[in-house]
């Protein structure tokens, strides 16, 4: 699903201390030419955005692009990530697995609501995802480092042996169920509730 990404770059393209700190020149550029390019994908679709158009609408080079970004993949997840944020549940430590999902639920509820305005964009880049070869592999790469960072933050919260399965295999799971219920209130927000949300992830801890 569309998510909060960063793609890490090899050791060797690593960004130098401070070039990413708030305020910079750097982060500057890097927020012009993300804005541009989600005008021109809003106006073209991702398949017809270039990054010639993308640069002439921040007023720069394309040089400037490949300077901030490794390639157009990157500068696409770079629009997602700014536009569509992680959930934030309000998790507390020491709760049950139960009372964890809960506040999943809550939270997957939350967001449906505040993003149904961004459906059809998250749409879209789910049809660009699955007809760009190049992006589903820069997804997959990604996606494989959240889950691993995501069972790690779920382990510090709910002990392995209260999972119901191993925690690796739990997270995708629950991505998957964020995935299919937002898409699925998207649809028919008038046949999917609040507690519909939070009672398909409370059914995860029983």
């Amino acid at each position: 699903m569309p998510r909060k990404t960063r793609v890490d770059k090899p050791a060797s393209e690593a960004d130098t201390v401070g070039e990413l700190i708030p305020g910079t020149k750097r982060v500057r550029t890097r927020a012009r030419l993300i804005e541009a390019a989600a005008q021109v994908i809003g106006e073209k679709g991702y398949d017809r955005a270039t990054l010639e158009e993308v640069a002439a609408r921040a007023g720069m080079t394309r040089g400037a692009v490949y300077g901030n970004f490794r390639d157009k993949e990157e500068l696409f997840l770079a629009v997602v990530e700014s536009r569509w944020h992680p959930l934030a549940p309000k998790f507390v430590p020491g709760a049950t697995l139960k009372q964890q999902m809960r506040a999943l639920g809550e939270a997957a509820a939350e967001a449906a609501h505040a993003r149904l305005n961004q459906a059809a964009a998250a749409a879209a880049f789910q049809l660009y995802a699955l007809t760009n070869a190049h992006m589903r592999e820069r997804m997959q790469t990604e996606n494989a480092r959240i889950y691993k960072d995501a069972a790690r933050r779920l382990l510090k919260l709910v002990p392995q042996r209260q999972l119901p399965l191993p925690a690796a295999q739990f997270v995708r799971i629950l991505d998957a169920l964020v995935t299919g219920l937002l898409f699925t209130y998207f649809q028919t927000p008038d046949l999917i509730s609040d507690e519909d949300f939070i009672a398909a992830f409370e059914l995860m801890a029983d």
